[in-house]
């Protein structure tokens, strides 16, 4: 007989583990309830047997539209011990964009709160997929189920489903859109890249305790969230982050690690009761989506001094660097770090595709093991983000221009690409673009970022009228917004007879970003 092993070191194989070895031992915390992993392994089987009664089958699509909440963890982890694949998704998305994103996900089942339930309502008839009868609430609804009610007839039956390493986990949605979707679909295996890469570096175990500052539906959150699940510790939820719920929340719970983006770092130093609590117990601080400022280093060091702050960078799709306070020692400021797993970082001519020497600048590319199966129903899209390396190796090309120093450290030197991170969540000028087109007195507009004290960058919009357009900036503004999504409202617009151009009559995104400073408004890289 030939022993084996059946790759039960997957999530779905996590809570019945800890359940079994650690029962007692507290799980997760909201606001004042609590569950043990026994409780917790408890409730998401309930969650997986419901689903199998409702005809849930391996692969099938289940959609959150749901504030971080006990309700909201147990399903997303239910979820993953059915065999199924969690859609969560952004709660900032406008009515349009989420119909969008639960149409394209293939969901057939989708789970909301009182937050959400008013907006589902509205586009439940639009949804291609999912019928009333799938649709459930956390609050009482005249319409959808209630989702205790459903979770409460799920059967206590053993869950034994037959997970292998490349069946689809979750698909993360990082464009909420008025454009094409852009659904990262990730498998089981991939979402160890964190398990085995932030989990080795911020020394994560059973007496951990990570407190979730952002959404579940983040794909940054698992940076925290995988590792302390995987190692037994403990999850403390914030539905919606405020500086001063999180200060009280780490010194309630005596938390130890976080993932923050760089925004809400920014607002817990600034906090005027920041001294007034006992933080001693947080050790790790990871941050990503954006840099942060240098003064933010030194602040850290004043008010949080056994604070370790690291940084993060890379692409949800499939690979990341680290730095931190090891690195900055051996003279590695302004690095974005090295791999965190095994993640192989190359340097290539983003015209001819040929890998270029080190210290030369150009695409950066990454490897690992947390690559994405590809762009979910859009092989044409996930074709144009690979560079075929070494081996035969599938490498996610970034957008992004950088350099590779002798000791292998990466160093961001531009953005290739014209994504705009404000507050940490990318927002693409062509979305903003798309919704100002239509109105009838604009012929053409052009977005970009600009430098935002509190968000670091924010869209800033040129707009040029038709000869018998008649709108003000504050009118266009006003009638912009209401259309966009939260996250990707202008702060400004601005009216213009013409756009600087370069060849074919394409706007210049050089002679933008003059435009944006003739016009008074500081860039995000601006001294």
């Amino acid at each position: 007989m030939v022993m084996s092993f059946q790759s039960d070191f997957l999530y779905p194989d996590v809570i019945p583990h800890h359940a079994r070895f650690s029962g007692g031992r507290t799980a997760v915390i909201h606001g004042n309830r609590t569950l043990t992993w026994s409780q917790l392994e408890l409730r998401t089987r309930k969650v997986a047997n419901a689903l199998f009664d409702a005809g849930l089958k391996k692969g099938d699509k289940v959609c959150l539209y749901m504030r971080n909440s006990l309700a909201a963890f147990e399903l997303f982890w239910g979820v993953i011990r059915s065999g199924g694949v969690v859609v969560a998704l952004n709660t900032m998305v406008s009515p349009d964009a989420l119909t969008v994103l639960v149409n394209n996900s293939d969901g057939r089942w989708l789970f909301t709160d009182s937050h959400g339930a008013p907006m589902v309502e509205d586009i439940a008839s639009d949804l291609t997929g999912i019928t009333l009868e799938s649709i459930y609430s956390d609050v009482p609804h005249e319409t959808f189920g209630l989702i205790e009610d459903f979770v409460s007839a799920g059967s206590e039956d053993p869950v034994d489903v037959r997970i292998d390493p490349e069946d689809t986990l979750n698909i993360v949605y990082s464009s909420g859109s008025t454009g094409i979707p852009k659904g990262i679909e990730q498998s089981h295996l991939s979402r160890h890249n964190y398990t085995f890469g932030t989990g080795h570096y911020f020394g994560f175990d059973a007496d951990s305790v990570t407190i979730l500052a952002t959404a579940l539906y983040a794909n940054g959150t698992w940076q925290t969230m995988g590792p302390t699940m995987f190692r037994g510790g403990c999850i403390v939820l914030m539905d919606k982050f405020d500086a001063l719920g999180f200060i009280t929340e780490v010194e309630r719970c005596r938390c130890t690690h976080v993932f923050l983006v760089p925004t809400q770092t920014v607002a817990i130093l600034a906090h005027p009761e920041i001294a007034q609590h006992d933080m001693s117990s947080l050790r790790i601080i990871v941050s990503a989506g954006q840099p942060l400022a240098p003064a933010t280093f030194e602040e850290v060091q004043v008010k949080l001094p056994h604070v370790e702050l690291w940084e993060g960078y890379g692409m949800s799709e499939g690979f990341g660097t680290i730095v931190g306070p090891p690195d900055y020692a051996k003279g590695k400021q302004g690095s974005v770090g090295k791999g965190m797993f095994l993640d192989d970082i190359r340097i290539i001519d983003p015209n001819t595709g040929t890998e270029l020497p080190q210290g030369e600048i150009g695409e950066i590319c990454g490897y690992s093991m947390g690559l994405m199966k590809g762009y979910y129903k859009d092989p044409e899209r996930t074709r144009e983000t690979v560079w075929t390396g070494p081996r035969g190796r599938t490498y996610l090309r970034s957008g992004d221009l950088g350099r590779l120093d002798e000791d292998g450290y990466l160093y961001i030197c531009g953005r290739a690409k014209d994504m705009i991170k404000s507050g940490g969540i990318n927002v693409f000028p062509a979305d903003i673009e798309a919704v100002f087109t239509a109105h009838p007195a604009v012929q053409e507009v052009a977005a970009l970022g600009i430098f935002h004290e509190k968000w670091m960058e924010t869209p800033l919009l040129f707009a040029i009228l038709r000869k018998d357009g008649n709108a003000t900036a504050p009118e266009l503004k006003a009638w912009g917004n209401e259309r966009l999504s939260k996250y990707q409202r202008v702060s400004e617009v601005v009216i213009v007879d013409d756009l600087p151009r370069a060849n074919y009559g394409k706007v210049d995104k050089v002679g933008l970003k003059q435009l944006a400073r003739q016009h008074g408004f500081r860039l995000p890289f601006d001294s």
